[in-house]
């Protein structure tokens, strides 16, 4: 989950990630569900083990994305 937070949050920070950046988000975290990849704890023991560094505050990006795509797509 930290890996693809850290992911989703540097593409949607980018100007040329912002036109996709709610399609991405879902996608990824439909992806990474279906494949039982990445779940954690709400410990944050990933954040502290991870050689690169990635903050925690990453997955809590990735939510408010999710969100969103999720609020845009009920509309639709």
């Amino acid at each position: 989950m930290l890996f693809t937070g850290a992911k989703i949050t540097h593409l949607g920070l980018l100007p040329q990630g912002q036109a996709e950046r709610y399609q991405r988000v879902d996608a990824m975290v439909h992806q990474m569900d279906s494949e039982d990849f990445g779940h954690c704890s709400n410990f944050g023991e990933c954040s502290l083990a991870c050689p690169k560094g990635i903050p925690l505050e990453v997955i809590g990006q990735m939510n408010r994305d999710l969100l969103v795509a999720q609020l845009k797509n009920r509309g639709a």
